[in-house]
This record gives structure tokens, sequence and C-alpha cells, in this order.
């Protein structure tokens, strides 16, 4: 499995282990979101993010020990006790992403079941992750992951589906991500959304998470 290096972009995405459910109600996406800023913000940025019945995307860049240090520096600062991993210590020790990944699907497992009364696995083996090559390829990846409901035929707007970025980043209320800076990547709001509208790029089979 290739490591999750500093400085580099992923494509992160995996499913319900045996393709099961993972999500039941809205709740459990908000609970998933909570969860993911939780133990990922000082580690890695985020650039886009859809959840789906069973399964989930996302768009991140591991942040380099020099960022985590500023952005655990900047979050001990300005958010309440417990906001973050690790906010219980003066100064952070350098964060895995493949770690705190682990620590968010172990917790958000926990949750599901002693909510539901299930035991077991709930998601599928070792998270997939995909490198992003050049710029060029990370605007494809905005793209596929926020158009990814269609897809799997949830809805035929993904603009108004409520479990992705996609939304919050046009409404610029978007908790942890830098909207503008993304936005400006694609040369504007007007780019951004003619871009997803647009989008007709084909992917691997190994993409789509049934």
């Amino acid at each position: 499995m290739e490591p999750l290096e500093e400085m580099n972009y992923y494509h992160i995405y995996n499913r319900g282990a045996g393709k099961a459910s993972i999500f039941f109600n809205e709740h459990d996406y908000d609970r998933f979101v909570e969860k993911y800023f939780y133990y990922l913000y000082v580690a890695a940025e985020t650039y886009a993010w859809c959840l789906l019945n069973n399964h989930f995307h996302l768009l991140i860049r591991v942040r380099s020990v020099e960022e985590q240090y500023f952005t655990f520096k900047k979050m001990k600062s300005g958010f309440p006790k417990n906001s973050f991993y690790g906010d219980q210590y003066n100064s952070p020790k350098p964060y895995s992403v493949s770690k705190q990944f682990s620590h968010l699907f172990n917790s958000y497992t926990k949750t599901l079941n002693l909510k539901t009364n299930r035991s077991g696995t709930l998601i599928e083996g070792s998270f997939k992750r995909k490198k992003i090559m050049d710029e060029n390829h990370l605007l494809h990846i905005i793209c596929y992951i926020h158009r990814n409901p269609i897809h799997h035929k949830i809805t035929s707007n993904y603009s108004d589906y409520p479990y992705s970025s996609y939304k919050h980043m046009l409404s610029d209320d978007h908790l942890f991500i830098d909207t503008k800076s993304i936005i400006d990547r694609f040369g504007g709001i007007n780019n951004f959304i003619s871009s997803h509208n647009e989008y007709k790029q084909v992917l691997g089979e190994d993409f789509y998470l049934e």
C-alpha cells in the first residue's frame, strides 16, 4: 500500500464491508463529518468530499510537519477544548495521516455499532488511495467527487445533494475547506460551476464503489 506522503494530494475512498450501508440517516452523515474534522483537520487539508449510502470519497493534501504545527497552534488558540485530536497537548507531535484515518473509522464504527446494536467491521479493509499527479488531474477529481451522486442515481442534481462539499462551497459556508482558493484554481466561480456541469471524464471501474 502506497504511503501517504506530506505535501502530496490523494483521492481517498472506501465502502462498507460487503457493500453494506455505512450511513443510515442524516445524523450519521453529520457525525462522520464532525469526526472527520476532529481527526483529520490538523493532519490534512481537504479539497472535496462526498458521502453516499455505502461509501465515501475524499480529496486531501497531506500537510507538512511545519503546517501541522502552525495549524495546531491556530486551532489551539481559536477553538474550544476537545475540538480536535491531540488538543490536550501544548505542542503537537507529527500526525500520521494514515493513523488519523484509522482513528476516524474506528471511532465512527464504534458510534454506529453502539447506536444500532450491531457489532463487527463496518468499513471494508484498508482505505483506498490514488495519488494526484498534476493540477489538471486534481480539478478532474474534484468534479468527479461532487458528481458522484449522479453516477449512483441517488439524485439527478448533484448541486443540491446535501452530503458533499459542493453545495457548501457555493454558499461559502464550509467549515474546513478554503473555498476561495479552490474556486480560484478553476479560474473563478463561473468556471467552477461550468467545469462540473461539463465534466464527462470516465475513470476506471476501481473508482466506482457500488
